[in-house]
């Protein structure tokens, strides 16, 4: 599926919110806290980590348009050379560099649009994160026997989408 497809087709899509209220007793305030279920987690971080993905193209935009206004509004003396370059390869490999930056900081953006938009279930989502980190933590292999031939096999968990054994 091409990368217009599936952003298409997250943005338009209702998200299924299968969430279960566990009630406390009254002497604790009446607090509400919204427990996930693990195939509910990892259905919500594939699609946060989709927003995230997302979040990084209009902001490259943003970088790349913002840069080249900036560095093209910018008086240009071609018979000048700046560090030894000539100004207008200066200025558009600034513009890119711009353009770049927009693009790391785009996954950021990504999040907090996501957090926004689901915010009833932010809270219950970071609660499972915690737990889901610190059970990687727990079962994580020993750093000390990695090498560049035998590199650590995914140390934060970021390829784990389900609790099914392959």
């Amino acid at each position: 599926m091409s990368y217009l497809k599936l952003a298409t087709r997250a943005l338009t899509r209702p998200a299924k919110r299968s969430v279960r209220l566990v009630h406390s007793s009254p002497a604790a305030n009446q607090t509400k806290e919204a427990e996930l279920n693990w195939e509910e987690f990892f259905r919500l971080r594939k699609q946060r980590r989709l927003w995230e993905r997302l979040g990084s193209l209009p902001c490259a935009i943003l970088g790349l348009g913002g840069g080249a206004a900036v560095f093209a509004s910018l008086p240009v003396d071609p018979q000048q050379t700046f560090m030894g370059l000539d100004p207008l390869m200066l200025f558009g490999g600034c513009s890119l560099f711009s353009g770049a930056l927009g693009f790391v900081i785009g996954p950021s953006v990504g999040r907090r649009w996501y957090r926004v938009i689901n915010r009833d279930l932010a809270r219950a989502l970071d609660t499972k994160e915690a737990e889901f980190f610190k059970h990687v933590r727990m079962n994580r292999s020993d750093p000390s026997l990695s090498s560049a031939s035998n590199p650590l096999p995914d140390f934060y968990g970021e390829k784990i989408n389900s609790l099914q054994s392959a």
